[in-house]
């Protein structure tokens, strides 16, 4: 996808691509930024991102201050920088700082259809290549990173009742997977409405009667096929076909423990991981002795605040999957 920012004098400028039938969803936004500031706050909603366009009179930084942002940019994203600065000639300190800054794709042409057309070359595979930007190093990384032996492997997450915290932890893992390298797609099987929600926060594009989010796909029906996993969320439904690895979710409180034994017995012969949100260390050896079975593996979840972020637990989602990991 290309993130463009905008000014309002140039608000359509990249229009004419949706002409084109390989071109790139153009997500804008239109109005008054500070990059450095668009950097720290904004530009995580819009990792994804491939290509990002900026339109130098939308921002309020000083040359310099521009330059210096886009230079931290990039030692942080792999997104290609597009620079909209009408005008500028090459012997402008703004000109020299970009190139040091590691962006070749300088669009300065005055007329409409000529800025057009080195849009078009900057978003070329190749870019624009009449300049010679200082080369910079690929940010690495961050975090583990595996390759899978996996192919539409179902992961379903089930409820011993609600509002226990199923749909935090499913979503939890699915962000964890996307993040170690897997493309991995969020069922929602129940109708908490969730995905809705998640859109709209998160600006998803939408794509196959759903949303993606960098290697995440988020909807309400299975896709057709392309996807490592799929977690799937049935709250307190029941799947209805087997699935490969099942997840209950289960409660310890005392008005919790009713609920959890019916779902444990219902499932009592199923290979399943029970996964218990908010145990008290002390406590955890007996609900072990209490849940787990030669069929059942008992697992305490740690406390997760962000739903969009799983690594609280990624040591076990790791478990988990660990049979479908073919390398690091």
């Amino acid at each position: 996808m290309i993130l463009y920012l905008s000014s309002q004098q140039h608000t359509n400028l990249l229009d004419f691509l949706a002409e084109q039938e390989d071109a790139l969803p153009v997500k804008k936004m239109t109005g008054n930024f500070m990059l450095k500031q668009f950097v720290v706050y904004d530009m995580r909603n819009f990792s994804h991102c491939t290509e990002l366009v900026l339109d130098r009179i939308a921002f309020g930084d000083e040359d310099r201050d521009f330059a210096q942002a886009i230079e931290e940019f990039l030692t942080m994203y792999n997104t290609r920088i597009t620079v909209i600065c009408e005008g500028l000639k090459e012997n402008n300190p703004l000109f020299g700082a970009l190139l040091s800054a590691g962006v070749g794709n300088i669009v300065t042409n005055v007329e409409i259809r000529g800025m057009q057309e080195e849009i078009r070359q900057s978003l070329s595979s190749q870019g624009m290549t009449k300049y010679h930007p200082k080369e910079r190093k690929q940010p690495k990384a961050q975090g583990e990173h595996y390759r899978f032996m996996a192919d539409g492997v179902r992961i379903a997450l089930v409820s011993s009742q609600s509002r226990i915290g199923t749909t935090t932890t499913a979503l939890g893992f699915t962000s964890w997977l996307g993040s170690v390298g897997a493309s991995v797609a969020y069922v929602e099987r129940n109708d908490s409405g969730i995905i809705s929600y998640l859109s709209d926060a998160y600006e998803m594009d939408e794509e196959a009667g759903g949303y993606r989010l960098e290697k995440m796909w988020y909807g309400t029906q299975p896709p057709d096929a392309g996807f490592h996993f799929l977690i799937e969320d049935y709250g307190t439904d029941r799947p209805e076909v087997d699935t490969d690895i099942l997840l209950l979710v289960c409660g310890t409180k005392p008005y919790e423990i009713v609920h959890t034994m019916k779902l444990l017995e219902k499932y009592d012969t199923k290979p399943a991981f029970v996964l218990c949100p908010f145990v008290e260390a002390s406590l955890q050896d007996t609900y072990v002795e209490a849940f787990q079975t030669d069929y059942h593996k008992v697992f305490f979840l740690e406390y997760q605040p962000d739903c969009m972020n799983g690594s609280p637990n990624a040591k076990i989602f790791k478990i988990i999957i660990k049979n479908y990991i073919a390398g690091e």
